[in-house]
């Protein structure tokens, strides 16, 4: 087509531009028999002319127009009528739309310059097809429930499984249980006001596998309200072997390593003394001081944790056999920071800082505020999130090779035990050393991308590993297509779409011990949960920057009256020049 215009019926522009030589063709042809050659290359032209202008009526030509403001309203799950009718009213011409997550709409979003969007909004996978278009993000009232939850879903015998969230709206009066998988109720707490309210609850899971939890809903006469699963892992303890290394003992070394003692952990601790000069520490292993760092060293342990001052004072041949032996051997490596080490630059520190200026933080199972550096970590392409509390990231690690290095923004952790918060000291150490510590004779290390999978949604998984040649199959042995993050050449991604409610299994096709079990939800689990979760990430991603609204373009038909004019023209000289000729 030319630029700039097209044709509604360019389908079947051949035949029809065959038609139309074939006509113009005969026409010639009768009037050369016809021998009327005074007017013929005349007759003819006008004959080309009225066959054109046939062939554009059937064609339909049409023109591009760049339109100014074409604005759309997206109706989403939970709009409100009364929204949508006072926006048709106040915008004349606003093109209405249904948003269903499983139906495409980006034809009609091409049309458009800008967007309302109403309700619930869009989910986070199809944030993409509206990246440019200027959307006004109108979200719904948050509705009654959960509206916030974190919980431990993976833990090791003994310890306890800890559920946070808040509920917006209780019903005054009723109940929140924690119950067993047996439906044993575990823990509870009565809501005493219709306001928002935070929880917190915890119980003590007594064998290994995997089970179904509930968080229930009952009236004060114990009618069962609403039910919701929350599937959780139980596995062995696995004891650790764990270095400190310290340029001068610290009060947070010395809560730290009697902590990693009575969880059984075997744990070396080196301060410095004097220069050359180490007071060594045992606890659950023989004595062994550690004087030199070489690959046969660091090999025996599963974590190294370490001072900024400590580690800034070796040389390079020693910071690069640490680095060596995190990328070839898995090693964890935790940084314990101070002031300077959030000013070095990322090549130096390993992570991106931010200043955010926050310089508190409650943790969960806390009523405390614990104090943390005023730096906050930039998004990395390599990290991971450890910890997050109230949207902060405070404890973060980076993927090297098969190791991890890690760090946080908290100052001086021993804290919360000096006010109490045992449990909150216990899950915070606990879940960074199971993040980053040495993953011993494991060949795939599996990560759940999506936190509340669903049946018939995509589901994002991360797998991570060495092996050169594997394939994964979902339950039913379908393969998986896995994409090679081209930064990390062990980590993969992939995405599937479950079929079936409950546990869900990933595999490697050629050895089915290496899976990855995963619960799937259904459709009316964590409602007010799932919806306040894409409320914030609508509200996050449409009112961070103002777009442009940008330059549509469209095919407007071309008026026919002019082919029409053209071709009753040449119908009618052709008809009226014979007969002037025979006058003559």
């Amino acid at each position: 087509m030319i630029d700039g215009f097209s044709l509604v019926h360019k389908d079947v522009l051949i035949p029809v531009l065959i038609g139309g030589l074939v006509l113009f063709s005969m026409y010639c042809y009768k009037e050369w028999v016809t021998r009327n050659l005074n007017n013929i290359v005349l007759n003819s032209i006008v004959a080309f002319v009225t066959m054109t202008a046939l062939v554009l009526l059937v064609l339909e030509p049409t023109k591009e127009v760049e339109i100014d403001e074409q604005q759309g309203l997206l109706l989403t799950y939970g709009y409100s009528n009364h929204q949508k009718d006072s926006l048709v009213i106040l915008n004349k011409g606003l093109k209405v739309l249904n948003y269903d997550s499983g139906k495409s709409i980006r034809n009609e979003l091409e049309s458009l310059t800008s967007i309302y969007v109403i309700g619930q909004g869009i989910q986070s996978y199809d944030f993409l097809r509206f990246n440019d278009l200027e959307v006004d993000y109108i979200p719904m009232k948050k509705p009654s429930g959960i509206n916030r939850l974190s919980y431990t879903n993976q833990i090791t015998i003994g310890e306890k499984v800890e559920v946070n969230g808040s509920y917006y709206q209780p019903s005054k009066g009723s109940f929140l249980v924690f119950e067993d998988s047996r439906g044993n109720g575990l823990d509870s707490i009565q809501f005493v006001e219709n306001s928002n309210s935070d929880f917190s609850m915890s119980g003590s899971p007594k064998t290994i596998g995997t089970y179904v939890y509930q968080l229930t809903v009952k009236d004060s006469t114990g009618v069962l309200l609403d039910a919701n699963p929350l599937p959780i892992e139980i596995k062995e303890k696995k004891s650790l072997r764990i270095l400190i290394l310290n340029i001068f003992p610290t009060f947070e070394t010395k809560y730290l390593k009697n902590f990693l003692a009575e969880e059984g952990h075997e744990v070396i601790v080196r301060s410095q003394l004097t220069k050359g000069k180490f007071k060594f520490e045992y606890f659950n292993t023989n004595s062994s001081p550690v004087y030199e760092f070489t690959d046969a060293v660091l090999n025996q342990f599963d974590v190294v944790i370490v001072d900024a001052d400590t580690y800034y004072s070796f040389g390079a041949i020693i910071k690069n056999r640490f680095e060596k032996n995190v990328r070839e051997s898995g090693l964890g490596l935790f940084i314990q920071p101070s002031e300077f080490f959030f000013n070095l630059p990322e090549s130096s520190s390993y992570f991106k800082f931010k200043r955010d200026g926050i310089r508190a933080v409650q943790l969960a199972n806390s009523t405390n505020t614990l104090e943390k550096y005023p730096f906050g970590f930039d998004e990395q392409l390599l990290g991971q999130h450890i910890l997050i509390r109230d949207g902060i990231t405070i404890a973060f690690y980076k993927q090297i090779g098969l190791g991890r290095i890690a760090t946080t923004t908290i100052l001086n952790s021993y804290q919360l035990l000096l006010n109490g918060s045992h449990i909150a000291y216990k899950n915070s150490w606990t879940q960074i050393l199971d993040a980053i510590s040495k993953k011993n004779n494991l060949v795939v290390e599996w990560k759940a991308v999506s936190h509340i999978p669903i049946v018939d949604e995509p589901f994002y998984f991360n797998s991570y590993t060495n092996l050169k040649e594997f394939s994964i199959v979902n339950e039913n042995k379908v393969p998986v297509s896995m994409v090679q993050k081209p930064m990390i050449s062990n980590k993969f991604s992939g995405t599937v779409y479950p079929q079936k409610k409950g546990w869900n299994a990933l595999k490697i096709n050629s050895d089915s011990t290496l899976q990855f079990v995963y619960y799937v939800y259904d459709d009316l689990h964590w409602k007010s949960l799932r919806t306040a979760k894409t409320i914030n990430a609508n509200l996050k991603q449409f009112t961070t920057t103002a777009k442009k609204n940008r330059a549509v373009s469209s095919y407007r038909p071309i008026s026919p009256i002019l082919f029409y004019s053209l071709f009753l023209l040449g119908i009618g000289w052709l008809w009226l020049s014979p007969k002037l000729s025979s006058d003559k």
